[in-house]
């Protein structure tokens, strides 16, 4: 029994040390036939708290503080002081500890085998296949690196690829939809909406803006969470294990998880982040009008929406049973919601609405006009 008892611990804990490898790294910096890699854990309270980077190298006398140094010059959200040797200070987007404690410095040959017992930054020679991390906190100093996630690179994606904004106003925002997955090319099936607004919007306005005026774009939400969400072909319907997780930040490479629609208020440059899976939304390409499909196109055919312009009433004609009908402006701000297939719009200021039909088929989204 005890020898049985023994295995399984070893299973375990081989499994904890296997959680992170090489081949999560996503950020590699430096070129060489040798690798090392870079763990900072910052020890706060944000999700995610620990981060890890991957370095190349040929030299024979680097230290961990060319490796460091080497990180820092690659991204420009990080900030160190390393006088003499010794780390100072570390500082990345909103991780910003202060300098009145220590970081302790790790080293081992796995991310789940790491040991205090070294040099320090700049009395710690680079072998290959080191891992070298460093800890927030003296009083951490039994407690060596947590997981990390794979640092994404803040120049990987920036808002100046976007060359499509939907909405109007002063401010703007990127929403980032990653499904998880990977095409055959490789690439990570995750994909970017740039909108426009003015003020703050909440993340659920900024789904609908984006509903509203790309009808290839289709979510519903549930107590604050995403029940489901298709762009085109790609799907992501929670599912036990499998559910939408929440990312707010500046950039790719400062992603926060967030617990709930609530917690997400948008204001100019500030990003919105969805992933289905674990993956935190990684480098996107801008959803556009060339992902609508043949499919969609002939479902909106199957609608007849007359008058338009109207200036009284919309009246909707299809074979497909209608469940309910939403209006938004152009804002992305639900003004009407109706279960009837001839909808009075009186109320509604003059200008450009976006209708949403549902249907036991799905839900397709329409441009109208009010007079």
């Amino acid at each position: 029994m005890r020898k049985i008892y023994f295995f399984f611990l070893l299973l375990c804990t081989q499994f904890f040390f296997a959680q992170f490898t090489e081949n999560d790294i996503k950020f590699w910096v430096g070129t060489g036939s040798k690798k090392a890699y870079f763990i900072a854990d910052f020890n706060d309270s944000n999700t995610p708290a620990s981060y890890a980077w991957g370095f190349r190298f040929d030299g024979d006398n680097l230290m961990a503080e060319d490796m460091i140094n080497a990180i820092v010059a690659a991204e420009p959200k990080i900030e160190a002081d390393i006088p003499s040797g010794f780390l100072y200070s570390f500082t990345y987007n909103h991780h910003t500890p202060s300098t009145d404690d220590y970081w302790i410095t790790w080293t081992g040959p796995n991310a789940g085998n790491m040991s205090n017992q070294n040099n320090g930054v700049g009395y710690t020679a680079l072998t290959d296949g080191l891992w070298f991390g460093i800890t927030y906190g003296i009083d951490e100093m039994d407690t060596p690196p947590s997981t990390p996630v794979p640092a994404y690179s803040s120049q990987w994606y920036t808002s100046s690829q976007i060359t499509h904004w939907i909405g109007t106003g002063n401010n703007r925002s990127l929403v980032v939809v990653d499904f998880g997955t990977h095409n055959s090319n490789g690439n990570a099936n995750s994909f970017v909406f740039g909108i426009q607004y003015n003020g703050t919007i909440t993340a659920e306005q900024a789904l609908q803006l984006i509903q509203s005026q790309a009808p290839y774009f289709n979510f519903t939400s549930s107590n604050n969470q995403i029940s489901n969400l298709s762009l085109n072909t790609f799907t992501g319907n929670n599912s036990g294990a499998e559910n939408w997780k929440l990312y707010t930040g500046k950039d790719l490479s400062s992603w926060q998880k967030k617990a709930d629609l609530s917690q997400i208020q948008l204001s100019n440059n500030t990003w919105f982040g969805l992933s289905f899976g674990d993956r935190k939304p990684f480098t996107p390409t801008e959803a556009s009008n060339a992902t609508l499909s043949v499919a969609t196109i002939n479902k909106r055919a199957l609608f007849n929406i007359y008058p338009n312009p109207t200036s009284d009433f919309i009246q909707i004609e299809s074979p497909e049973n209608i469940i309910e009908v939403n209006m938004y402006s152009s804002l992305g701000q639900k003004v009407m919601t109706s279960h009837a297939t001839k909808i009075n719009v009186k109320s509604l200021n003059a200008g450009v609405y976006w209708m949403e039909i549902k249907t036991n088929n799905g839900s397709t989204v329409h441009k109208i006009v009010k007079k």
